[in-house]
This record gives structure tokens, sequence and C-alpha cells, in this order.
């Protein structure tokens, strides 16, 4: 028997009492460390949802500009939009973070910028250009809901967001011309319901002259003349359009 004053019997209180203690420091510590990735993780969320709600604004900036026969502005937030719609993919893969409301935000961003924001630069001026304008709308509408994914590297037709970017570059270069923009309407549809596959445009986590080609968009956006920066991003887009595997697709090659 242990008498109340016994040191064993206080020794073995000390214990379980400096155990209980670390066990209470340990569980306070887990929680924390949980509490601060779910607050991180939650953060980046709304930068991620704030960049793609950015994206659907410029759109919206751009059916304004095009309503009022400002066909320049309007291309000009086009190539912001399709620059900033890469940045938004990177952050999201990068980061692993996938919610149903980043990915309907993100979806109604890409058509209202890439489907009628960059239909409404044909002009609905003719029954020509009002018709096309209608079937680039609903492809950009068929390919978002039935050909974003075909397979785990790449896309089953053109992106629209390369589409956005080309007719917005020959808009520019053209100064708003209707038939050059319509032929390249027609021929932007054609590929985004073509069955050719077209690699994921990982350009900010692949190969090092890819993210150069990136940056020198963005620097020639802000920084060079109007003329300069259609024709870069033409041929960038052209570029992926006609030359998916051989310039673009390494990357995934590489990883498949």
């Amino acid at each position: 028997m242990l008498g109340t004053g016994d040191p064993r019997l206080h020794s073995s209180y000390v214990c379980s009492k400096k155990e209980g203690r670390k066990g209470e420091c340990t569980n306070f510590y887990m929680s924390h460390v949980k509490s601060s990735s779910k607050m991180s993780e939650f953060s980046w969320k709304d930068v991620i949802n704030a960049l793609s709600l950015a994206n659907m604004v410029l759109g919206l900036f751009s059916i304004f500009c095009s309503v009022s026969r400002k066909s320049h502005c309007a291309s000009w937030m086009l190539l912001i939009s399709f620059l900033l719609d890469m940045a938004v993919g990177t952050m999201t893969r990068h980061l692993n973070i996938c919610c149903k409301l980043g990915t309907d935000l993100n979806d109604f961003a890409v058509f209202t910028t890439f489907g009628l924001a960059s239909a409404l630069l044909l002009g609905v001026d003719g029954p020509l250009n009002g018709f096309l304008a209608i079937i680039y709308v609903l492809t950009t509408s068929f390919r978002l809901c039935f050909c974003s994914a075909g397979g785990p590297f790449s896309y089953k037709g053109l992106p629209c967001p390369y589409a956005s970017c080309v007719l917005a570059s020959t808009s520019l270069l053209t100064k708003g011309n209707t038939f050059i923009l319509c032929c390249m309407a027609s021929l932007m549809i054609l590929f985004m319901i073509d069955q050719s596959n077209y690699p994921h445009d990982e350009i900010l986590e692949s190969e090092n002259w890819k993210k150069m080609v990136y940056m020198g968009g963005v620097i020639m956006l802000f920084f060079s003349p109007f003329s300069l920066t259609a024709f870069y991003c033409l041929i960038w887009s052209l570029s992926y359009i006609f030359f998916p595997d051989v310039l673009w697709g390494k990357a995934a090659c590489l990883k498949l």
C-alpha cells in the first residue's frame, strides 16, 4: 500500500499530468496545422475564383465595347482574358484545388468571354454576320459540354481560348474587317468541332521556352505597340492550332 505521502505516488501523478499536458499540446498542434491548411486552401480557392470572376468581367466589358462599336477595346480585353485563363488553369492544377463552385464559375467565364464576347467581334449588322455569330456561340457551348476532354493529356477539339485569341488578334490587325473575321471565325468553328486531339496547354508547367512565350505575351500586351502584340498572339495561337504535337505536345508525350 502506498500512503498519501509516498513520493512514488506523487511522481506518478506528476508524470500522468505531464503526459496529459503533452497530449493536449499535441492535439492542439495537430488541430492548428489542420485549420491552417484548411484556411490556406480556402484562401487559394478564393483567389482562383476571383481570377475566374475577373475573366468573366473582362468578357462582359468586351461585349459592351463590341456593342458600342469599339472593336479595338473589345479585342484587347479578349487578349488579356486569354493570358489570364492560362494563369487560372495553372494555379488550379498546381495547387490541386477542385470545387464545384470554381468549376462552374470558370465554365461561365469561358462561355461569356470566349463564346459570346468573341462572337460579337463579327458584328451583327448583317444576316450573315449574325448567323455566323450564333453558330460560333453554339459551337463554344457544344465544345464545353461534350468535347472538353479527349484524354489524360489532350483536348478533343480546339480549346475556345485559342480560337478567341485568333479572332481578337485578327480584329486588331485588320481594324475590324468583318469579311476577314467571318472567314477566320468559320475556320475556328471547324477546328473546335473537329475530333482531333490538342495537347494540354500547360505552358507555365512545361519547358522554359514555353514559359518565355507566355511571359513575352504578357510583356508585349502592356509595353509594346498594339499591332506587334496582336501579331505575336496570332502566331502563338496558329502555331498551337497547326503544329499541336510538334511544338506543344512534347511535354505531354514525355509525361505519358
